[in-house]
């Protein structure tokens, strides 16, 4: 009776245990290919948001919350949007707009250009633009930003 319990549970032995991946390649080198992996997967979401934003971007109405919220970094910025607004289709100078905020007019270019950079990665367009030595809000910011005060 001994010798078919024994034969039996032969029958039943248990499969060795195998290796995790993780186990298999170290802790950390799976931690930066599983971090890897879901930074690709993030880019191709990016890619695929941007693609269909920059499909309708023409039906976007931009507010100047929305505006304010991505391209400005603190209250100079939002100044500065808030000027251009106000001056309209001509636009203002950088001196001006120094005079006014009482910033380097250098630094009203720098912080344009930064502005324009973060509004570029967003819909992919500049919102502020020169026209000769005059910074000037893009017409269509301009138009949204009047129906938005509307």
């Amino acid at each position: 009776m001994e010798k078919g319990l024994e034969s039996a549970q032969k029958g039943v032995e248990k499969t060795p245990k195998r290796r995790s991946e993780e186990e298999k390649v170290g802790q950390r080198r799976w931690i930066v290919r599983t971090l890897k992996r879901m930074e690709d997967r993030q880019k191709r979401i990016d890619r695929r948001t941007r693609m269909l934003a920059a499909g309708l971007r023409e039906l976007f109405i931009l507010g100047e919350d929305y505006v304010s919220m991505v391209a400005c970094q603190d209250e100079n910025d939002v100044a500065i949007l808030s000027a251009l607004r106000e001056a309209g289709a001509t636009g203002r100078q950088s001196g001006e707009l120094a005079a006014q905020l009482d910033i380097d007019h250098r630094g009203i270019s720098r912080r344009i250009q930064s502005m324009n950079k973060r509004m570029e990665q967003e819909i992919g367009e500049n919102i502020i633009t020169k026209k000769g030595h005059k910074w000037r809000l893009i017409p269509r910011l301009r138009r949204d930003f009047a129906v938005e005060g509307e």
